[in-house]
């Protein structure tokens, strides 16, 4: 089990199982694995601003988009909780055969993840070999192994530094997989190819259990097909005839005692999906859909890099870009750039991150935040934390005006629009989200264990 494996947290062993290594003589074995975290934390959001966005026409700021103040039970901020079955069977001469079922935890109210998924985060099967190994199945794409990599914290709900990889939901864990992986001393690498990775005929926030939309009703998980789903949802893999949803990765790292660094790579064929949001005229008609893009591609690439110093510091940044090339002329760009630093005093770990993504053009808003944190750490599996941050945006301007809604349009900056428009799964900070053109704080202490 994970507790048996001598100085790896659950963090580094998900990484390292990314890759393919050789296969050392052993028994076969099945394992049983996981992580929880859970915590107590305080959110304040402010007002937002939605006058002029399609969003404003529900109503005005302090209905649609309110202050707010909540304390709650929140899972996963600092360490994705999950559960999972691994298992092995040495063949010999350098051949192993391998298995991971893996389920994402909302362990505040004992339901699954990624869409009410019950294996939503892995479900593969493997062949290693002496010349590298090959997965089929759901599987972590390399852009998010990349991010697992390359980050001083754990990907849970708190870590900016990881902002790139959620703004597509298809950079995260991939229905349909053919991965191929190598690792060679401290080099590692894998490529990835999916006909359906998970993008349905219609992209918006329907079946996100986190979202609301306010400019339509949000129907029970599955009642309205018609009116799309998130990228990555629960029934969007399916294969089709039209190349819908067709993905590419690629990751290259160096893993060196205290120099790491990745780079990694992802593209979505997107077959003029729609991208848009449910809508209702009035409250009382049927619901429809509002298409607002009819996509083609989404292209991303990301560099990231850290260094452990003699004394216990550790320090770190990352670069991610990525595009959605759709038919018009407005082709929303995105960057984020990140930067941290770990210190680490006996079982007390101090880490601090700032970060800032944006569209380049588009509405041209951006996000800004930072967060602090300790983690203290009782033993290899069992740490408590806090975490104290703020994220702010800027919502930029009014783009892709509608004529027939009086002009409006979209506004706000990457981690706050992509929430809505169903790109993103989870909003910030473990389903809290935040109001365009506002400030989200939050506080909190929790436990997490390993097993």
């Amino acid at each position: 089990m994970i507790s048996k494996l001598n100085g790896l947290s659950a963090v580094a062993l998900a990484a390292a199982a990314v890759f393919a290594g050789a296969a050392q003589a052993q028994d076969g074995s099945v394992q049983i694995y996981g992580t929880l975290d859970l915590s107590v934390d305080r959110i304040d959001k402010s007002e937002g601003n939605v006058t002029g966005a399609i969003q404003g026409l529900a109503g005005p700021n302090s209905l649609v988009s309110p202050a707010q103040k909540q304390t709650r039970l929140a899972p996963s901020m600092t360490r994705q909780s999950h559960i999972g079955v691994r298992g092995t069977e040495p063949l010999g001469g350098g051949w192993e055969a391998k298995f991971t079922l893996e389920g994402s935890v909302i362990a505040d109210t004992g339901t699954m993840g990624n869409d009410g998924r019950m294996w939503g985060r892995q479900a593969w099967v493997a062949l290693t070999t002496p010349g590298g190994e090959i997965r089929l199945g759901r599987q972590v794409s390399p852009m998010l192994a990349a991010y697992f990599l390359g980050t001083l914290d754990g990907i849970g709900g708190t870590d900016l530094f990881a902002t790139g990889v959620a703004l597509n939901n298809l950079q995260t864990y991939q229905d349909n997989v053919i991965s191929y992986g190598l690792r060679q001393g401290a080099w590692a690498g894998r490529v990835s190819y999916s006909p359906n990775a998970g993008a349905a005929a219609r992209i918006s926030p329907v079946r996100s259990t986190a979202t609301t939309t306010p400019t339509g009703t949000i129907p029970p998980s599955g009642s309205a097909p018609q009116l799309g789903q998130i990228l990555g949802g629960l029934t969007a893999g399916g294969e089709n005839g039209d190349g819908r949803g067709k993905t590419w990765g690629a990751m290259l790292a160096y893993l060196g005692d205290d120099l790491k660094a990745v780079a990694a790579y992802n593209r979505n064929d997107l077959s003029k999906a729609q991208l848009g949001l449910p809508f209702s005229a009035t409250p009382l008609s049927p619901d429809g859909f509002l298409p607002l893009f009819e996509t083609e591609s989404f292209t991303s690439y990301m560099l990231a890099a850290k260094y452990k110093f003699a004394f216990g510091t550790e320090l770190g940044g990352s670069f991610y870009q990525g595009q959605l090339d759709e038919t018009g002329d407005t082709d929303p760009k995105m960057r984020v750039l990140a930067i941290a630093a770990k210190h680490t005093i006996g079982s007390l770990d101090l880490i601090g991150q700032v970060m800032q993504a944006k569209f380049t053009n588009f509405t041209k808003g951006k996000d800004t935040g930072f967060m602090l944190g300790a983690d203290y750490n009782f033993s290899k599996r069992t740490s408590i934390f806090a975490r104290a941050g703020r994220v702010k945006d800027d919502r930029g301007n009014i783009s892709n005006g509608i004529p027939a809604f009086g002009g409006a349009g979209l506004a706000g900056g990457p981690v706050a629009l992509l929430v809505p428009l169903g790109s993103t799964e989870v909003p910030l900070f473990s389903g809290a989200g935040m109001n365009i053109d506002a400030d989200t704080k939050m506080f909190g202490f929790g436990i997490r264990h390993t097993f």
